[in-house]
């Protein structure tokens, strides 16, 4: 899989970067896609979607945290960081395995 100059940066690090990011960044086989809430106090909730492409279909999963961020951004970086360790199998009680 090609690395982009997008996947793990934050959007404010690599002008450009920003709809790219909300695209989905590939890791190991896996899309994630960060999806933050914005909360009614002006911060940002956690959510993420991962996804898995097996050739005939594409399977997904939505993961959600109590986290809050006070930017948006912020909040992208750690749905990022979110899925990877669902998928790396770091996340007590999330597992992408059966996906």
């Amino acid at each position: 899989m090609t690395s982009n100059r997008c996947d793990t940066v934050l959007p404010s690090e690599r002008p450009g970067c920003e709809e790219n990011a909300m695209n989905g960044i590939p890791y190991t086989g896996y899309l994630i896609r960060p999806a933050p809430l914005p909360l009614a106090t002006g911060e940002w909730n956690l959510e993420v979607h991962i996804s898995k492409d097996r050739g005939s279909d594409v399977t997904e999963r939505k993961f959600s945290a109590a986290n809050t961020y006070k930017t948006e951004e912020e909040a992208i970086k750690h749905c990022i960081n979110f899925g990877k360790q669902i998928i790396d199998g770091k996340a007590e009680n999330l597992t992408v395995a059966d996906l």
